[in-house]
Formats: C-alpha cells, sequence, structure tokens
C-alpha cells in the first residue's frame, strides 16, 4: 500500500521529463562498426533541446563512437530516433544517454537538468 501511494504522488514528477528507449541491450557485431537506434522522446510540457553522450561503465567520456546529430530539438510530446555508430574492439561496456540543455521556444539554458541513460554492452564476434 505504501508503494502505491509513494507511486501515484512521484508519477506526475516523473511523467514530466524526457524518455529513451530501450533502455538496456546487449549486443553481438559481426564487423568493425556497430548501428544502434533509440527513440528519445520529450515528455516535458515545452519543446527542449537534449545532447547526446556516451560514456564508459565509469562515466568517463566515451572514444570511438558517433551520432547521427549531436543534439535533438524536439517538441513537446515529440520523439525522435537517435542514431549512433559505434568501433567494435572486444567487449565494450557504454552508458548512452541524452540530457537535457536548453527548454522553450527561445531555447533557454535549462535551470534543471535531467539526464536519461540506457546501458548497451557491445560483444565483438567476428
Amino acid at each position: 500500500m505504501k508503494a502505491l501511494i509513494a507511486a501515484l504522488i512521484l508519477a506526475p514528477t516523473l511523467s514530466l521529463a524526457h524518455s529513451q528507449v530501450p533502455g538496456f541491450t546487449t549486443e553481438y557485431a559481426q564487423t568493425s562498426s556497430f548501428y544502434k537506434t533509440y527513440t528519445l522522446t520529450n515528455d516535458y510540457d515545452f519543446p527542449a533541446v537534449f545532447a547526446v553522450e556516451v560514456f564508459t561503465k565509469d562515466m568517463k567520456p566515451a572514444t570511438d563512437w558517433r551520432a547521427k546529430e549531436s543534439t535533438y530539438k524536439l517538441l513537446s510530446g515529440s520523439s525522435k530516433e537517435v542514431k549512433l555508430k559505434f568501433k567494435v574492439d572486444g567487449r565494450r561496456k557504454l552508458l548512452v544517454c541524452t540530457t537535457l540543455t536548453e527548454i522553450g521556444k527561445d531555447h533557454e539554458k535549462a535551470s534543471i537538468i535531467s539526464r536519461v541513460c540506457s546501458r548497451l554492452i557491445i560483444n565483438d564476434s567476428r
């Protein structure tokens, strides 16, 4: 019962954010490059700009990856595909993150930063 009450209290706060799917994946690469697509959704009640970042499992900036775009501008309630390319060399444990950087139609700097991360493991199976 307490968990249900807590969920109902937090639901409005949690719904006013952004999301990214899939959340956790393990992939097997057959080539030296691996491509992964995430769906980024703006659940805020205003337009927003999100930056794409990739980190190692220790939250250090990852190398050998590239995004089709470095930032994504989304209207409230809209979604876009985030296409990423990774270099494959052994096993990589990564965190793919999108971070709120600007809000509103005038692209004001966000005063509260939200970051959503998805865990990605790429196994070199060549």
